[in-house]
């Protein structure tokens, strides 16, 4: 495995050189280079924060939709980062159901 100088992210394997995916960086490979173990990484599912049954019918507020516009939705606060940072608040459409979050 070889990783870049300039970012620090792993290189990929390309035509007789190393590429970085984030930056510009590339390094030619002079001399033939022999793969011997080609492994391909595969990305994890991500699971949602919150899901639908986590903000139950509970307390409204005004809060407009991002999707449909209405003004009211449901409402939660959780703590999902470090202490020092300030709560965040999920919101749920009460007209389509749409969850989204405010930091």
């Amino acid at each position: 495995m070889e990783f870049c100088p300039t970012c620090g992210n792993l290189l990929r394997y390309g035509k007789s050189q190393f590429i970085c995916s984030t930056c510009p960086y590339i390094a030619r490979i002079e001399r033939q280079v022999e793969i011997k173990k080609k492994q391909l990484l595969v990305k994890k599912s991500i699971d949602p924060v919150v899901k639908k049954d986590d903000i139950p019918q509970g307390p409204e507020t005004e809060a407009p939709c991002p999707r449909c516009g209405h003004d009211k939705a449901y409402f939660k606060t959780m703590q999902i980062r470090s202490a020092d940072e300030p709560e965040s608040r999920f919101y749920r459409c009460v007209k389509c159901e749409q969850t989204w979050r405010e930091e």
